[in-house]
């Protein structure tokens, strides 16, 4: 459970220290190249990466995708850049179809940062505790259910009552995240 609390605790300082969690203002003001770009369709295309060169790191982001769903994988992406920024020296990258890196590990560990930098708080709260399932939170809240549940496991780390939930595969990203799944 450390571990979880040690990830959040990153996304949490991030949007303490610039007072925001919007993640395009973050991400300019962090000095993080940001691209929107078409990456194949929404549905099986490359929803992001994140790479770095002499210091400089880049996030580029599917235009496809839906613009919550575009701010899911910039967080997404921001994490591997915060807590894995050795994978992203000299031009190496890491995107769900690069199958050299280490996918579970870094991968889960991006979704969580992801997860507390995009689900509030007190948002799904509200909705666990008012009897909303997973489905019908992340319905409401426009993120896959995936990241409903990673969520709720940061929040049972620092003490909710929320009865325990699997943690998705670290893959969850790799699916079919068009949105479709919330509607």
């Amino acid at each position: 459970m450390a571990d979880i609390i040690s990830i959040a605790e990153k996304a949490m300082a991030v949007k303490a220290q610039w007072r925001s969690a919007d993640i395009w203002e973050l991400l300019d003001r962090l000095g993080i190249i940001t691209a929107i770009r078409p990456l194949g369709s929404a549905e099986d295309g490359l929803k992001g990466y994140c790479t770095g060169f002499f210091g400089q790191f880049y996030v580029c982001v599917n235009q496809e995708l839906p613009d919550y769903l575009q701010e899911l994988i910039a967080w997404h992406e921001l994490g591997h850049i915060i807590l894995d920024p050795d994978l992203l020296r000299n031009g190496q990258y890491i995107g769900e179809q690069d199958p050299l890196h280490m996918r579970t590990k870094t991968e889960q560990r991006a979704n969580i940062f992801a997860a507390e930098g995009a689900v509030d708080d007190s948002a799904l709260l509200d909705l666990l505790h008012s009897g909303d399932t997973v489905p019908q939170a992340a319905a409401k809240l426009l993120v896959p259910e995936s990241f409903i549940v990673y969520k709720a496991a940061i929040l049972r780390a620092y003490g909710e009552e929320i009865p325990p939930l699997d943690l998705p595969d670290a893959q969850c990203l790799a699916a079919v995240i068009t949105g479709a799944e919330n509607l």
